[in-house]
């Protein structure tokens, strides 16, 4: 297994004043330094070696891990100097301690994938550099990366495009050449080098499918918090058009406005998401789109749409199936598939959490996930669903009084 370079030497300023005292690395998570936890992730993972590239504090960081020992690693240091090189720069300064090749990740980051498969990958494909990515949809940051065909076609954190699904998972792979051709002592950023390779045509992709924690915010705290702590959450699944902005009907059928112009958010929808949240349930939008599979619909169109509805509304994340029914495929509702995916990704408890809709796929995919069902009625012209819902209701509103009144501990 590679060894592993750790990027640990910025100053933490987003997370002030907790890491005025103390570095990052050092931040408290269920009672013990965030380092600890990834160390012991990545002995765990088949890393034997870490070199920490350390700055802002960095004796601290040295002095709570030592030699590595006490989690079953070596781990050495690799000081910035007297200013901060950057995340590139202190690899560069880092390379005497470093092998041939070597992982890279940063000091914020829990990245609980398959570190032997990227190793391979990584190998394999006889480039000098490696990014991992992940499929974020926008999710827990911005996506910033255009991943097709198993290779990044794209890759640039300020100029997004719609055409960015994906997100650099925070885990690299590189030959030590790649930063012996960088001049020494000087400041260097690691997104730089990505895209330099990425020019050349010397940077190979490998998607990760284990969703990335990160310590990078307190909301990342909490996430990875319960994570860790295997605290489920609760949440209300919500489809999209119909309940949360107003379907078009015809002939007493509903289907989705095909731009913003058409878009209508649902007038008692902040209201009673409002009273959700504020009760704690993660609200997660399940929506199948299969316009785009059938070519009527464009899928930046679509995230377009649901960007706007993000904006109006205090949903946590989209899931979303782009599949024609005829595909077959396990995302698609009346199947659970995003359910399952959400609560695996979220940590959710799906017993004791609700989906809401207004069609009989959205209760049939609910019940089939285990979660109690709401279907706002609206009477449209087609069958109903296979399992009763555990309610009828006229609106959200109504929606949220029987949710509230109805909401169990996790069990």
């Amino acid at each position: 297994m590679l060894p592993v370079a750790i990027l640990a030497g910025g100053l933490a300023t987003r997370l002030r004043p907790i890491t005025e005292t103390i570095p990052k690395a050092l931040v408290e998570i269920n009672g013990e330094p965030f380092l600890a936890h990834q160390l012991r992730l990545l002995a765990q993972a088949g890393v034997s070696r870490v070199v920490m590239c350390v700055g802002y504090r960095g004796e601290q960081i040295r002095d709570f891990a030592g030699n590595g020992s006490a989690f079953g690693l070596k781990v050495e240091y690799s000081f910035d100097g007297p200013r901060l090189l950057g995340t590139a720069g202190a690899l560069r300064r880092a390379l005497p301690l470093l092998d041939d090749a070597f992982f890279v990740l940063y000091g914020d980051s829990y990245l609980p994938c398959d570190y032997h498969a990227v190793d391979k990958a990584f190998f394999d494909t006889g480039k000098p550099g490696i990014m991992t990515v992940y499929r974020n949809e926008g999710r827990w940051d911005a996506s910033n990366i255009e991943f097709s065909g198993g290779g990044i076609l794209r890759y640039d954190k300020r100029n997004r495009s719609v055409k960015m699904h994906h997100i650099d998972y925070g885990l690299g792979g590189f030959r030590s050449s790649v930063f012996a051709a960088l001049a020494e002592d000087q400041v260097h950023d690691l997104a730089g080098v990505y895209q330099d390779l990425l020019c050349r045509g010397e940077l190979a992709g490998y998607e990760v499918r284990e969703r990335f924690y990160e310590i990078g915010s307190r909301a990342g705290i909490e996430e990875l918090e319960n994570y860790l702590a295997g605290r489920k959450q609760r949440a209300v699944f919500l489809d999209r058009d119909g309940v949360l902005n107003e379907a078009i009907v015809r002939e007493g059928r509903p289907y989705p406005p095909a731009s913003l112009a058409e878009l209508r958010i649902v007038s008692e929808a902040a209201a009673a998401l409002r009273r959700l949240k504020d009760a704690g349930f993660l609200l997660i939008v399940v929506s199948n789109q299969p316009d785009v599979g059938r070519g009527t619909q464009s899928r930046e169109a679509v995230e377009e749409l649901n960007a706007a509805v993000r904006r109006a509304l205090p949903i946590d994340d989209f899931y979303v199936c782009f599949h024609d029914g005829a595909e077959g495929c396990d995302c698609r509702k009346p199947k659970p598939g995003l359910l399952v995916k959400a609560a695996g990704e979220r940590n959710i408890d799906l017993g004791s959490s609700f989906m809401v809709g207004d069609r009989w796929r959205d209760v049939d995919a609910g019940a089939a996930a285990g979660c109690r069902t709401v279907l706002i009625d609206y009477g449209y012209k087609e069958r109903g669903p296979e399992k009763e819902p555990d309610w009828r209701v006229g609106g959200l509103i109504e929606a949220a009084d029987r949710i509230l009144a109805a909401a169990r501990p996790i069990s």
